[in-house]
């Protein structure tokens, strides 16, 4: 009897010395522990450039990172985007992470045009996660020029807004006022814009080119520091805006 607890007290005291050279070791790093990217997920993390142009479109990344601020390679939550930019364009469709992104995924097209600074948001509402990014719009500095006309004459009075042509919201107004029916339109956001006309009086509004709604209209698409001039050639016709006159 006295034999047996004398070899517990042997293979104890083998454990203890074992378990100190293991947490010796460990403390050390010679152990590998499991790598953090493969654990669960804490929050998200967006980035965003520092500026871009109004109306052109940018990338951004989004990464899911663990308790140790690595990339969560297990995540597989989808993720949504909102922005403060009432006159945004386009935003990424929600996106379901999948195993090839390994916890972090690059959305392309983006595209806001409101100047100014503006908040970006990617959000996970499924594991309450999300994160705030902010990105200043800078001014295109596009233009518009042309004449508002009523029967191939001019028409003074006229009142000229530009269009977004993809969401349709209207990006800014202008009066027809130089030599009484000229207009120039500047601070415009680069991509397609459509544009419309309106004078007081009699006239029924009318939409580039000769159309009758905005639905209707032709679309222009703008440069970056470009400026869009009404031409009457066949190939690059308008922007041409000819409100009818009521009888």
């Amino acid at each position: 009897m006295a034999t047996e607890r004398a070899q517990q007290r042997t293979v104890a005291r083998r454990i203890a010395r074992w378990s100190v050279v293991v947490l010796l070791v460990a403390g050390l790093g010679l152990i590998a522990a499991p790598p953090a990217s493969a654990t669960g997920w804490r929050t998200l993390a967006l980035r965003v450039p520092a500026a871009v142009v109004a109306g052109v479109p940018f990338d951004v990344t989004v990464t899911a990172l663990n308790a140790a601020g690595r990339p969560a390679t297990a995540y597989r939550g989808t993720v949504r985007f909102a922005t403060d930019d009432v006159l945004v364009r386009t935003l990424p469709d929600a996106y379901t992470f999948t195993r090839a992104d390994r916890g972090t995924h690059t959305f392309t097209g983006l595209t806001l045009v409101g100047t100014g600074p503006h908040r970006l948001i990617a959000r996970d509402v499924s594991h309450r996660l999300n994160d705030v990014d902010r990105v200043l719009v800078e001014n295109a500095g596009a233009a518009i020029e042309g004449q508002v006309l009523s029967g191939f004459d001019p028409v003074e009075g006229g009142i000229v807004t530009v269009y977004d042509a993809v969401t349709g919201l209207a990006l800014t107004t202008g009066p027809a006022n130089i030599d009484g029916y000229y207009y120039r339109i500047a601070g415009l956001p680069a991509g397609d814009v459509k544009v419309g006309a309106v004078v007081p009086g009699p006239y029924e509004p009318d939409f580039a080119n000769d159309r009758d709604t905005l639905a209707q209209a032709d679309v222009f698409t703008l440069s970056p520091g470009g400026t869009l001039v009404q031409s009457w050639e066949p190939e690059t016709f308008g922007p041409y805006l000819d409100v009818q006159h009521i009888e």
